[in-house]
């Protein structure tokens, strides 16, 4: 015999969820209780689940959003002769501004160079700007 049916030989009665074996005839006991416990584990695991998916929400994914909508406004609100810091680490000063690219000037000279917006990594306040280096 193989192993299941030298099992189901043991066992008189079985009660599985949804599944009832009765061997030879025998009657399965009246107030037999499902194994299960009638389904009262399944809100505690729920909870279980959902616990560590909104911890995880608040350390992980919200500020995460919350940075990058202030990103994009900074983007948006990208006007001429702003200063701003390249995010290659280069102070610059915006010359003109078109839908996804920016022409900025890094000297007062004829110099011009396209950038994507996504290029900037800040908008410099006055305070903020550093000294031109002059030559002596």
């Amino acid at each position: 015999m193989s192993l299941l049916l030298q099992t189901a030989a043991a066992l008189p009665a079985l009660v599985l969820p949804g599944l009832l074996l009765v061997q030879d005839g025998a009657a399965p006991a009246a107030d037999a209780a499902p194994a299960s416990g009638a389904g009262g584990g399944e809100p505690n695991m729920f909870i279980l689940l959902l616990v560590p998916l909104a911890i995880f929400w608040f350390i992980a994914i919200f500020p995460e959003r919350k940075a990058r909508k202030k990103k994009e406004a900074l983007l948006a609100s990208l006007r001429k002769n702003d200063r701003v810091l390249l995010s290659g680490g280069l102070y610059a000063t915006i010359a003109a501004v078109s839908d996804k690219e920016l022409t900025v000037r890094f000297d007062e000279g004829p110099t011009r160079v396209k950038v994507l917006r996504s290029a900037v990594a800040s908008v410099l306040s006055e305070s903020e700007t550093p000294e031109p280096v002059r030559e002596r």
